[in-house]
């Protein structure tokens, strides 16, 4: 498909200009679009789902038709020439019809894909959905690479270099408009306990709130600084007791099973855990900030293709899960 370009003054010989217009493709621009922004060809490669040899190949032809270099190396990456930001701010707003771009390129096809696939979680989602989503992966996929690591402060800036194709956390998730965030699923918020617990299986009262002990699990960039326990039982006039934490879920389970500290922990999690662990409902509402299960992805490239196959992957391994959970 032929897109529109700049002709500016640049242009010394219009009519042969005009002619070789038609072979600039919208993956050619897109590919312009996103090293303007990235000013890295391996972190644009990754944001392309291509490799680092074809965006290379894209710039030799974006250099040949507008006689430019457009960029230069540097330490950093590359920098753009006068020519490229002068393109940058005259084709088209450029960064803005990256969506608009995304929707021309070729359809995904999963069992071909064989590049890495980098999923960010919360960790109390993760030690329930991890393997679940993995297999579902694969499934459809059968020679990708998938990467499920923990979220952490970096998180956000790797969704939008690339690195990483979407996160999955609770709500609410503090991001500018370069990320889009849908929410795939509910949850509820529980103590997890052991079986012969006093309290196991039942819900407990105010009081046995003020006297219980706890153990939290600690998530980089989402508890690190206050258990959600505390901060979920100050909002309800009650300090809560935490004595243990760490951010090693299967020494917080050891923990429990030879004490009555209770482990606050996702509904879900406590599902998969059900045969091993008891369960103890707290005496308030779950908070919103452990309701609301979201998928945080690039705004840039939710449209793309691959992109479009992984929501859809994540979003029915969650609805699957949480109807068995909650059946």
């Amino acid at each position: 498909m032929a897109c529109a370009a700049y002709t500016g003054s640049h242009s010394c010989d219009p009519p042969r200009r005009g002619a070789e217009m038609k072979q600039l493709d919208l993956n050619l621009l897109r590919t312009f679009v996103v090293l303007l922004d990235k000013k890295n060809t391996r972190i644009a490669a990754e944001s392309l789902a291509t490799s680092q040899s074809a965006v290379s190949k894209s710039l030799s032809k974006l250099r040949l038709y507008f006689a430019d270099e457009l960029f230069t190396r540097v330490h950093s990456g590359l920098e753009p020439t006068p020519r490229a930001i002068e393109l940058g701010k005259q084709v088209g707003t450029l960064l803005t019809m990256l969506d608009e771009v995304i929707t021309d390129t070729p359809s995904f096809d999963a069992q071909q894909f064989d590049g890495d696939i980098t999923i960010a979680m919360n960790g109390f989602i993760s030690n329930w959905l991890g393997a679940t989503l993995c297999t579902a992966l694969l499934k459809q996929a059968p020679n990708a690479k998938i990467n499920i690591i923990n979220w952490d402060p970096n998180t956000l800036e790797r969704i939008k270099e690339g690195s990483i194709q979407l996160a999955i956390n609770y709500s609410p998730i503090e991001s500018s408009k370069q990320f889009v965030q849908h929410k795939v699923a509910v949850d509820q918020y529980v103590g997890l306990v052991r079986k012969e617990h006093p309290l196991a299986g039942k819900r407990m009262n105010e009081k046995q709130a003020k006297q219980a002990a706890f153990a939290s699990l600690v998530v980089p960039a989402w508890n690190e600084n206050l258990p959600f326990i505390n901060y979920y039982f100050q909002q309800n006039g009650i300090t809560a007791n935490t004595q243990i934490r760490s951010s090693y879920l299967h020494m917080l389970l050891d923990v429990i099973t030879t004490s009555d500290l209770i482990l606050p922990c996702s509904a879900m999690l406590a599902a998969s855990l059900h045969e091993q662990y008891a369960t103890v409902e707290f005496p308030f509402p779950t908070p919103q900030e452990l309701s609301s299960i979201l998928v945080i992805e690039s705004q840039n490239k939710r449209r793309h293709p691959m992109q479009t196959w992984l929501v859809n992957v994540v979003s029915c391994t969650l609805d699957s899960l949480s109807r068995a959970v909650h059946a």
